[in-house]
């Protein structure tokens, strides 16, 4: 038997910035179908001209994380402006985490709110600067552990991707690689050193 494939189950162990929030099944359906009606409108990315095949495929990439990039800074100051004004309810607010593992069907993030089982979460996650590797995902917790750091009680959770659009995911999966194939030149320089 030759084994396959699975993408999906592609898994590294590395930090990186989280922004999350807890929603109800309401919620999520509300944001889903906004989502969903934006999307039907169609894809209204930046549109560059340039000429070579090489140079296209390097500017569709820079475009759709220049798109990215610009509508995440929209958001975000409309946040910080709704904070800043107290017109923001507490549960409008993002709380802070941080992301430990990331794969193409889950991820592991650890926070300072209690959640139970089952729960959806709305996370937003900063995997890479360079390139702008930014993801707006929604998991259901499948696990939580209650962890002591330096006095104060976080949570890790457990998270099973839903919904997630397969560009996101082949956006992790190659984060995954890039972080894998980044591992392997480091433990090769140190057994060179050695």
């Amino acid at each position: 038997m030759r084994p396959t494939e699975q993408r999906s189950s592609v898994r590294a162990n590395f930090p990186f910035k989280v922004q999350f929030k807890v929603l109800t099944r309401e919620e999520y359906e509300t944001i889903k179908r906004s989502c969903d009606a934006m999307l039907s409108k169609g894809n209204r990315g930046l549109a560059i001209e340039t000429t070579g095949s090489d140079e296209r495929n390097n500017v569709a990439i820079l475009n759709s994380s220049l798109t990215d990039f610009l509508i995440r800074i929209d958001e975000k100051l409309d946040r910080v402006m709704a904070i800043l004004s107290k017109d923001l309810p507490d549960k409008e607010v993002f709380n802070q985490g941080k992301g430990e593992s990331i794969g193409g069907s889950g991820m592991t993030l650890k926070g300072g709110i209690p959640v139970e089982l089952g729960q959806i979460i709305h996370v937003e996650v900063t995997l890479s600067k360079f390139p702008l590797t930014f993801i707006d995902l929604f998991g259901k917790v499948v696990w939580v552990s209650p962890v002591d750091e330096e006095g104060a009680t976080m949570y890790r959770l457990g998270l099973e991707f839903i919904d997630l659009d397969p560009n996101d995911s082949e956006k992790i999966i190659a984060c995954v690689f890039e972080k894998q194939r980044e591992n392997n030149r480091k433990r090769k320089s140190e057994s060179y050193e050695n």
